[in-house]
């Protein structure tokens, strides 16, 4: 039996007392006999050496069976479980630009890796984007392979145009997901926003609609930076241009970026890429698990029953050996009773508790519920069922109940053991938007026991409660659609409000710049409009409406606001290929 091994092989740390129990019976019966025949010419009656040595095997046999042995093996399919996450990465000329170290670009390939690294039994896939959409690698586990295409990204027009249309790639995202209404979706989207095309409105709904999570990571920063571009006659990188000779600078456009979240129903992860790597473990450890595939393997076969069965045995044999004489070694028959007791006990809440930990990964939640309080009413003070108890409530979506389960490990003796509960119950708590008191249940786990991922944990809450206050855009001065005033703290008094039917600045762009569809201004006739100038003015007063709109709206933005940013820069993006056509040849803008 080479392959025999033991899953609690500490147990064998008892062999010395039914020995040491035999050996003292042993020197017991001989000093009696001793005595015995210094007193009396009759002849001792013989000792019952037989049946002391049957419950002295009996007891050692007890202690290998609570070592629970295994030897053998056998072939199951077992299945492997997690959630999908689409990776939507923007590779548009933009992301060169370098006001995040080495560039935007690189900056997002090394998170998107850090992602991949910390996933396990989740599938990933990725779409990136520009001008159109394209799969790079559909929902996949070999993430050796997904890292490499990651890493060999560029920004170009060689895969996907040129141009920026995030909206494509969250519809390609959406696609790549199956029908499995269960199973944890998300979609991780890294962009700068910088002049997104298509309707991500209509996007944003069809996310909604999907089940899936919307999460997205802003790259860059509010001042920008230029774009650089290769100049062979300068040798070197050059600012690209726009139609009037100045350098284009790109900016961080967090006010869209918060109100496509809204609008999706998702979250908006601010722009430090440090945090990414957490949020979205975070959030994939918490969802519903879906079965993804099953792969064969190898398992030992348990032999603990068998093994108990023979100390059982040897116990009988020695009771009937002994003949209902007297057994001075009680010490040793109550040692190997206990011993045959603490192996019960310990396989039924290991029974329990493995058939629970099955029942999980096979996604059946309350059935692993059940088994894990049927192993806790066994061992009610193990934390590790406790804290797999906490797991199962987790997947049947009962954060509250999880949360109650994983403050009974609280009570261990091992400050590695509390601060695993203690980073379970943040996990819950920010799975139910507690944000308070999953910062404070990270922090005692930090304190409990500092780890990297206490550390992580902790700081992905901390931003997500106290984001980096950036400043928004001033409306132009003598705005005739500027309907808020400054209130008494400084901050902007909503006029019209986003979304009011008929209210200019609202979704119905002022006189003078064509309707919200494109219609063409009054007097100018059914055709295209007169000049490149007219489409300027048309941009400048959407830009103005939408900048209205994201001062109103503030870091919070109401579906009704989401909605109308989100179509307003839709529109503004029809008119700028509008400009473009009219113009004939490619649009500076196109980056």
């Amino acid at each position: 039996m080479s392959d025999l091994s033991f899953a609690r092989e500490w147990m064998f740390l008892l062999t010395p007392l039914p020995l040491a129990a035999l050996v003292a019976w042993w020197w017991g019966v001989r000093s009696a006999r001793q005595r015995a025949t210094a007193v009396s010419r009759v002849p001792a009656a013989r000792p019952p050496y037989v049946a002391a040595v049957l419950f002295t095997l009996a007891a050692l046999v007890a202690v290998a069976a609570a070592a629970q042995p295994r030897w053998g093996t056998r072939e199951s399919r077992v299945p492997r479980t997690g959630a999908d996450l689409v990776i939507v990465l923007d590779i548009s000329r933009s992301m060169d630009a370098r006001d995040v170290p080495p560039s935007r670009l690189q900056a997002a390939k090394d998170t998107v890796n850090a992602v991949l690294d910390r996933l396990g039994g989740d599938r990933a896939g990725l779409v990136i984007f520009a001008g159109d959409a394209r799969v790079r690698f559909p929902l996949t586990t070999d993430f050796a392979a997904a890292r490499q295409v990651v890493t060999s990204l560029q920004t170009g027009v060689l895969l996907v145009e040129g141009g920026t249309n995030a909206a494509l790639g969250l519809e390609e995202a959406v696609g790549l997901f199956g029908d499995d209404p269960d199973a944890g979706k998300v979609i991780l989207l890294i962009t700068d926003g910088d002049d997104l095309g298509g309707d991500p409105a209509a996007s944003a709904r069809l996310v909604q609609q999907s089940g899936a999570s919307l999460l997205i990571a802003g790259v860059g920063t509010p001042e920008g930076a230029t774009i650089p571009v290769f100049d062979a006659s300068a040798g070197g990188d050059v600012p690209k241009l726009d139609a009037s000779g100045q350098p284009i600078v790109t900016k961080l456009n967090e006010g869209f970026l918060r109100a496509l979240a809204a609008a999706s129903g998702g979250r908006y992860l601010g722009s430090d890429l440090a945090v990414v790597p957490g949020a979205i473990d975070g959030r994939l450890r918490a969802m519903e698990r879906s079965r993804i595939e099953e792969r064969p393997t190898i398992l030992p076969v348990e032999r603990y029953r068998e093994v108990a069965g023979l100390a059982l045995g040897l116990l009988v044999a020695a009771a009937l050996a002994e003949r209902y004489a007297r057994f001075p070694a009680r010490a040793a028959a109550a040692f190997a009773a206990l011993a045959v007791l603490l192996t019960g006990c310990a396989t039924g809440a290991y029974e329990a508790n493995e058939a629970g930990r099955k029942a999980l990964r096979e996604g059946n939640a309350e059935l692993a519920i059940e088994k894990f309080i049927e192993a806790q009413v066994e061992e009610p003070d193990d934390p590790e069922i406790a804290l797999n108890l906490a797991k199962a409530y987790a997947a049947a979506a009962r954060h509250d109940e999880a949360i109650r389960a994983a403050r009974r490990a609280l009570a261990s003796n091992r400050p590695e053991t509390r601060a695993r509960a203690y980073s379970s119950i943040g996990h819950h708590q920010f799975e139910s938007d507690r944000l308070p008191d999953a910062l404070d249940a990270f922090r005692r786990s930090l304190l409990e026991h500092p780890t990297d991922d206490a550390r992580h944990d902790y700081e992905v809450v901390l931003r997500l409660l106290f984001p980096e206050q950036q400043p928004t855009p001033e409306p132009s001065p003598g705005d005739p659609g500027n309907e808020s005033t400054p209130g008494a703290d400084g901050t902007p008094t909503p006029g019209s409000g986003a979304g009011s039917e008929g209210t200019p600045g609202a979704g119905s762009p002022t006189p003078g710049s064509g309707s919200a569809r494109g219609t063409p201004t009054p007097g100018e006739g059914p055709g295209r409009p007169n000049s490149v100038e007219e489409l300027d003015r048309q941009l400048q007063e959407i830009d103005r409406q939408v900048a209205r709109l994201l001062e109103e709206a503030g870091e919070a933005p109401t579906a009704a606001q989401a909605y109308e940013i989100l179509r307003l820069l839709a529109e503004r993006s029809r008119i700028a290929s509008l400009r473009s056509a009219f113009e004939g040849g490619g649009d500076p803008r196109d980056y």
